[in-house]
């Protein structure tokens, strides 16, 4: 096992903002507990706040809308839009500012909350569950936080209510005289979600299980956000939990945003997703500009075969062929020829900015290929050190500045919304997440311009021969005991060295050649480059023909 080492970090909390910097101070990781947003009732709002509730069953909305009705936030900055199923029966006054929207009866959760998302107008969007109850401070309460930063999810303090008023006067009042928490009691609704909020300083300490005490029945979130990160379609409640978290929102429960449920509602974790299509854990992006068919193919071939199954590729060029040559064009069409029927891989134009919704971005140049362990040493590194970026730092590299980046996408997403002019990326992600760098050692990487290391094919291709074997790595198969990570003082294979220079160093070294190659091998490398050739006449032919160039693209 590789010896533990933290990654580069800063002390918890907020980081102050730069001389001339302009923004919200950064918070490290999910840590809020520097953040001092206004008490309640000593500052004045500027946001306009959509309070949705979701009524679907047989909850009393009758109640939770008496509630509302009492808010301190500004009227003329308030609305509630009620989401009500056609069985449900509404109030004969609801009030002036509330809107209501009929669903279909058996409607969903996630439907209802996609519908409103749509048809809400104000900046902030306040979620509650029919049947909740709230004290007068519950939408300013939220709120105060987003005025602070955009990327806040506010979750109330769910409260499980021991006794319920009949009458939505008689809740009127008691949220007036301030006597709710006497009445309606402070035993919390779920004590699952208890204990973790117990265990991580309110979820200032917890890093990826924040996302475990999300609940939408009582939270708050930027409009603009929660559109970037559930979409259009319906989103389960933990499917939700987990897009948000990955945009690189802060999670943040307030204490002083209480919430008592009367019924089921907000008392459970979000429970998994039945039937959900998860995304790719690492979205790898390869700008393929440039490079030749051979080269290509060992470098996305070994990707694709790589320990982490879970991936998906986004392939970088100009695939409608306005900005290349007549035979740069043939390569990329051999290129997607080679991949169109694969579903991991992608073509796109430009390089994705993030890896949303993977948790994970792999920025991988053409010129170098993974060994087979190298992208899930990556990632567990990632995970063993919370870190933001993990870069690995060759000694030398094929092409300039070639070096292998991995990205957290929540680290990637908050720091490309708070880095500075001029600042470089990979220090902005040090800053809010931290940076873990490893140097390669012999094998990790296989420098893709030397013409022999190029006709690697992944396995499904490389079957028929009978007796070809796997690609071998480093100085020979049969040394099952080394590990393609290096020492500073060249010791043991386990070693790791911190290289805290520039990330003008994020280049590489890399072994890989093979030794050698058998007859039956031989042969099928022979029948590939024939079959290119074939190919390569025909595609040239069709083009010559052609008034538009052949496309394959998915």
């Amino acid at each position: 096992m590789l010896p533990h080492r933290h990654s580069e970090s800063h002390p918890a909390g907020v980081r102050p903002a730069e001389s001339g910097r302009r923004g919200p101070a950064r918070v490290y990781r999910n840590d809020w507990t520097g953040l001092h947003p206004p008490d309640p009732g000593c500052w004045t709002p500027r946001l306009a706040v959509s309070t949705v509730v979701t009524a679907l069953g047989g909850e009393r909305l009758d109640l939770t809308l008496a509630a509302l009705s009492v808010q301190t936030y500004p009227a003329h900055l308030h609305e509630v839009l009620v989401i009500a199923a056609d069985d449900v029966a509404l109030p004969e006054d609801p009030g002036g500012s509330v809107r209501v929207e009929r669903v279909p009866a058996g409607t969903g959760a996630a439907s209802a909350c996609a519908l409103a998302a749509r048809l809400a107008e104000g900046d902030i969007i306040c979620w509650l569950d029919a049947g909740m109850l709230v004290d007068p401070f519950y939408a300013e309460a939220h709120a105060r936080w987003h005025h602070m930063r955009p990327d806040c999810v506010t979750l109330a303090d769910v409260l499980s209510a021991r006794d319920v008023l009949v009458d939505p006067a008689d809740v009127a009042v008691m949220a007036l005289s301030g006597d709710m928490a006497d009445t309606l009691g402070g035993e919390g609704a779920c004590a699952d979600r208890d204990a973790l909020l117990d265990a991580t300083g309110d979820l200032a300490e917890a890093d990826d299980r924040a996302r475990r005490a999300f609940t939408r029945s009582a939270c708050a979130v930027r409009t603009a956000l929660y559109r970037a990160a559930a979409g259009e379609d319906p989103v389960g409640e933990a499917e939700l939990a987990d897009r948000l978290w990955t945009a690189g929102a802060l999670f943040l429960p307030d204490r002083d945003a209480p919430a008592w449920s009367t019924g089921a509602a907000g008392t459970a974790l979000p429970a998994p997703d039945e039937g959900r299509s998860r995304p790719p854990r690492v979205r790898a992006v390869v700008d393929i500009g440039g490079a030749d068919y051979d080269m290509v193919r060992g470098c996305v071939d070994r990707l694709l075969d790589a320990g982490e199954p879970d991936i998906g590729v986004d392939l970088v060029a100009d695939w409608e062929g306005e900005r290349v040559s007549e035979e740069a064009l043939l390569e990329l069409r051999l290129v997607q020829a080679a991949y169109l029927a694969d579903a991991r891989v992608r073509f796109v134009p430009d390089p994705p900015r993030t890896g949303f919704p993977s948790p994970y971005l792999l920025q991988l140049p053409v010129a170098w290929g993974l060994s087979p362990d190298t992208l899930g040493l990556l990632t567990d590194r990632a995970e063993r050190a919370h870190a933001g970026v993990v870069e690995l730092v060759p000694e030398s590299a094929p092409t300039p500045g070639a070096g292998v980046r991995l990205w957290r996408t929540r680290a990637l997403a908050r720091a490309l919304r708070e880095r500075c002019e001029g600042e470089r990326l990979a220090d902005a992600v040090a800053e809010v997440y931290g940076r873990y760098r490893i140097q390669a050692g012999e094998g990790a990487l296989v420098d893709l311009t030397d013409p022999e290391a190029c006709h690697y094919r992944s396995e499904p291709l490389r079957t028929g021969g009978g007796n070809a074997e796997p690609e071998a790595y480093g100085d020979g198969a049969e040394d099952t005991d080394t590990r393609p990570w290096r020492q500073k003082d060249g010791g043991t294979a386990d070693g790791l060295r911190r290289d805290d220079e520039n990330d003008e160093h994020d280049e590489g070294d890399g072994d890989g050649d093979r030794d050698g190659e058998d007859a039956g091998d031989g042969r099928i490398r022979s029948l590939v480059a024939a079959a290119r050739a074939s190919v390569a006449r025909a595609a040239r032919a069709c083009a010559s023909a052609c008034t538009a160039p052949l496309r394959f693209m998915r």
